[in-house]
């Protein structure tokens, strides 16, 4: 009675430890391809979760303010809504030839990236497996698994409608790339309370917007002092601060280079302040002229005409493009009638 007894405990204990090994191991492969890439619904997801052979990470979630990333910045929209549109017209050009499988699959571990799709709750609904290109660049390389139910027996390889190229470069992990380019995005320009423009290398030339509820606006130089200015053209330097964005963080010039910028003088310091009392200050460094050389008698300019230097919230060193804030950077003798 004991020895039955010991063996019915030991085949107890056995079990569990067979269940707790298979609830940690990888997700079972089924005896069957699974294809059902696509999300019918994309308004119904909430996260997606992207891994890089590598180890880095993505992390995005849908908030009340739009999309985070890393629960730090905010996410870029364009790149967000071409995720989702993936999501939505993927579907499957054909199986991988059987006698291919086994590459591809070898390659994939090697090199894919791993996409976690929630659609609500702490569990994905699907999960793809994002690996490389065919050699034609017209389909991806992909295999899916759902949790609770098990990861497919084969991969696929997948297209997209209205889309002829490959889809795994759009699930990146490059932190830089994901994060959203906007500075300001106002509702009403009637927002903007102050703007102030110094020259450093000029202060006769700084100048002080203030403009009122309704939309009446002054004119000062930065001491204050009335600056007689043309309505419209004053209206048109605030104009394109409803919507600001930067063209991209600056990561070329290296940590040498952004030390030299930053412990130059700024050409250029523009605090904006909103009716609510927030204040965006950013200072901004013309760049040297790289182009082309001028013709034979002509002066070779100083600086690009295109780009400039910029440092956002704090500490964020951006390229900003010069023509967006021509109105906002001419000297105040630029506002007269």
């Amino acid at each position: 009675m004991n020895r039955r007894l010991l063996l019915f405990v030991l085949i107890l204990a056995l079990g569990g430890i067979a269940w707790w090994l298979s609830d940690r191991s990888e997700p079972t492969t089924l005896d069957r391809p699974l294809s059902d890439f696509a999300i019918a619904d994309t308004a119904s997801v909430t996260r997606v979760f992207i891994t890089d052979p590598h180890g880095a990470t993505v992390d995005l979630k849908r908030t009340e303010d739009g999309w985070s990333l890393n629960e730090v910045f905010k996410a870029k929209p364009s790149d967000v809504s071409l995720l989702l549109k993936t999501f939505k017209r993927v579907h499957v050009k054909s199986p991988v030839p059987k006698a291919s499988e086994a590459m591809t699959l070898r390659v994939m571990g090697a090199s894919a990236k791993k996409v976690e799709i929630y659609q609500g709750g702490d569990v994905p609904s699907k999960i793809w497996i994002v690996g490389h290109g065919t050699k034609d660049h017209f389909g991806t390389y992909m295999l899916l698994e759902k949790p609770g139910v098990g990861r497919s027996s084969a991969p696929f390889i997948m297209g997209m409608t209205g889309f002829t190229g490959i889809l795994g470069t759009r699930f990146h992990t490059k932190l830089d790339d994901w994060r959203s380019t906007e500075l300001l995005d106002l509702a009403d320009i009637r927002q903007v309370a102050k703007v102030e423009m110094e020259i450093p290398s000029a202060p006769a030339s700084s100048y002080r917007i203030e403009q009122y509820p309704d939309g009446r606006v002054t004119l000062t130089t930065i001491n204050g002092r009335p600056f007689p200015f043309d309505t419209v053209l004053v209206k048109g330097a605030i104009l394109p601060l409803k919507k600001i964005n930067f063209e991209a963080i600056e990561r070329s010039s290296g940590r040498t280079g952004r030390d030299s910028i930053l412990s130059s003088a700024p050409n250029h310091i523009v605090r904006v302040t909103q009716r609510n009392g927030h204040v965006d200050s950013m200072k901004f460094w013309y760049m040297p002229y790289t182009g082309e050389e001028p013709p034979f008698g002509s002066p070779r300019p100083l600086y690009d005409d295109l780009r400039m230097h910029a440092l956002v919230q704090d500490t964020l060193l951006v390229v900003m493009q010069r023509p967006a804030w021509a109105r906002i950077l001419q000297p105040i003798s630029g506002f007269r009638p």
